[in-house]
């Protein structure tokens, strides 16, 4: 007991005492008997007992109310602290039953507030979770109803919106890309929307779509279809402009009748189209009235596809119809015919044919090189002509077997698709470039044997570094022949390139000799025989060349072997 309430407790007995005797003093003056004394006293005993028993009994009951308020406030904080996965509350074994019941009291509010927050927050994230989640067709994340949801799954819930909403957004801008793509490609087309995807892609928003996976593939799918679409009628375009053209052509139109046929400007692919149509037709009907010019100009278009596509004569003259005329509908079907086959086939080989071509434009420029190569007034022009037209030269000589080997490959494709040899000008086109090659080396050997026989006579003088201008004597050793060249006549026997330092005027290298190699000679023999002017070769039957190139690709490889074995420094030797 403290100080305070034993205080209190003593002034408590001195007032009984007091009141006591003050009623001692009252009964004695009232003349109370004894008996009646001691039954008064009773009263005031029985009075102040039963008033202290209440006193008592409220002060139990209040400490019963006390113990049951901890208990239960215990139990309470043990689920919340469990819900809310915290450590257990600890209670403080010195404090008193009234402390300990507002202490807990007071946790208990505390965490019965806690967990309310967290619940209302789950539910604004489910329900968020969820609106997003409906958009784009896709499972919510799951939380077990009337639980209180961990900071992990509150983390977890978040991370998942924020996933789900960049999701969305990058749905949306899918969505908008392919909208825009869908209604140009209507506008372009000229037509309208039909299924309800189609309507829901054109008219409805990103907000009102749903962006799940399967209907964003299905814009996919129908943005394809109208690409395919479009592509189609532009194909039929290019078609039909192709068809107006060469109707213009057959018919001989006037220029200024053909300006006169404008297309709209503003109108769709169809309308294009549909305009295009009507012309051919026209045009068609004009044909009708001209049969034997059209038939005429048709000759001409397939004398071109011949020529594009090497035809031999015996391929033109097998077309019966080119020589007939009788100028009938039926005639002009069959031209019709033959000229839309002919396009389709030099169409598909288009690479091949173009390859061809150009081979025998190269050829050509080398042929043409070669020949100002053997020019004995070229070396006047101290220009850059000449350093050019050797690189050139050197290049085409580089260029031409790695072209025929690529065409030695598509031909044999194509060979193996048609069931025929590739023909040019009557001949398989890989014995073509044979005999190219055969004529030329023949030529060339013409131009070399009379040059040569007659400088190797000539004393050899030496040539001063710097030019032609002074007439030298050198002795180039090349494939196992020497030429000699002298005074003003310059050999066409072309050798290989010096070293840059000492080089003054370009020389031109020769071409390999690729049906008679001589074998390759020691070094030393080449010293012993260098000063020896060979004799003019003498062409081999056709027998002995055919045994000497025995394929293509040899004589290609034989071609690359020799360019790059060639290219020696030139020796020069005085005679004596």
């Amino acid at each position: 007991m403290s100080r305070r309430s034993g205080v209190l407790a003593s002034s408590l007995v001195q007032l009984l005492n007091h009141a006591l005797t003050k009623l001692q003093d009252l009964w004695d003056s009232i003349g109370i008997q004894e008996d009646m004394r001691v039954q008064r006293m009773e009263s005031v005993n029985n009075y102040i007992e039963n008033l202290l028993e209440q006193m008592i009994h409220e002060e139990e009951f209040m400490k019963g109310q006390l113990e049951e308020s901890i208990e239960n406030s215990q139990k309470e904080l043990k689920i919340l602290c469990s819900e809310l996965e915290r450590d257990p509350y600890e209670v403080d074994e010195n404090i008193t039953i009234l402390q300990l019941e507002k202490e807990l009291r007071n946790k208990l509010e505390i965490l019965t507030k806690e967990k309310n927050v967290r619940l209302e927050e789950c539910k604004s994230l489910q329900d968020e979770d969820q609106a997003i989640c409906t958009d784009i067709c896709k499972t919510p994340y799951y939380i077990p109803t009337g639980k209180v949801p961990s900071f992990q799954q509150v983390k977890e819930l978040k991370e998942h919106i924020m996933y789900i909403s960049k999701e969305k957004e990058r749905r949306q801008d899918i969505f908008l890309g392919l909208k825009q793509k869908i209604i140009k490609l209507f506008e372009d087309l000229g037509c309208s929307p039909d299924t309800t995807l189609e309507n829901d892609a054109v008219l409805e928003t990103a907000n009102l779509f749903y962006l799940s996976d399967g209907n964003i593939k299905a814009l996919e799918v129908l943005l394809e279809q109208l690409k395919l679409r479009k592509e189609e009628l532009l194909a039929t375009q290019e078609t039909l402009k192709k068809q107006m053209k060469l109707l213009w052509s057959l018919l001989q139109i006037p220029i200024e009748e053909q300006k006169d046929f404008v297309l709209p400007e503003q109108g769709s692919i169809l309308d294009i189209n549909r305009a295009l149509e009507h012309e051919v037709e026209r045009l068609e009907q004009v044909k009708a009235k001209n049969i034997k010019q059209v038939i005429t100009g048709i000759r001409q278009e397939l004398h071109n596809y011949w020529d594009k596509c090497f035809c031999s004569q015996k391929q033109k003259t097998s077309f019966a119809a080119l020589s007939d005329d009788h100028f009938t509908e039926e005639l002009l079907k069959e031209h019709d015919e033959e000229l839309l086959k002919m396009s389709l086939y030099h169409q598909k080989y288009k690479n091949m044919f173009e390859n061809v071509e150009k081979w025998e434009q190269k050829w050509k420029q080398f042929l043409e090189l070669e020949k100002k190569a053997s020019d004995r007034n070229r070396y006047a022009n101290r220009g850059g002509t000449l350093l050019k037209e050797e690189k050139e030269r050197n290049q085409l000589q580089r260029k031409l077997p790695k072209m025929e080997e690529e065409l030695k490959v598509c031909i044999e494709k194509w060979e193996e698709e048609q069931g025929c040899p590739f023909l040019v000008n009557g001949k398989r086109f890989i014995d073509y470039i044979a005999e190219q090659w055969e004529q030329y080396r023949i030529k060339r050997e013409k131009r070399q044997g009379p040059k040569e026989s007659g400088v190797s006579s000539k004393p050899s003088l030496k040539r001063p570094l710097g030019g032609f201008s002074t007439p030298s004597n050198k002795i180039r050793r090349l494939d196992g022949a020497s030429s000699v060249s002298g005074g003003s006549n310059v050999s066409s026997v072309h050798v290989g390139k010096p070293p840059l330092s000492g080089r003054k005027t370009p020389c031109v290298s020769k071409l390999p000799d690729l049906l008679q190699r001589p074998a390759l000679q020691d070094h030393k023999q080449v010293k012993t025989h260098i000063s020896v002017a060979p004799s003019p070769r003498t062409p081999q039957p056709l027998s002995t060349l055919n045994r000497l190139v025995t394929s293509y690709s040899e004589f290609s490889r034989d071609l690359n072997k020799k360019s790059s074995s060639e290219q020696l420094n030139s020796t020069t030797v005085e005679n004596n």
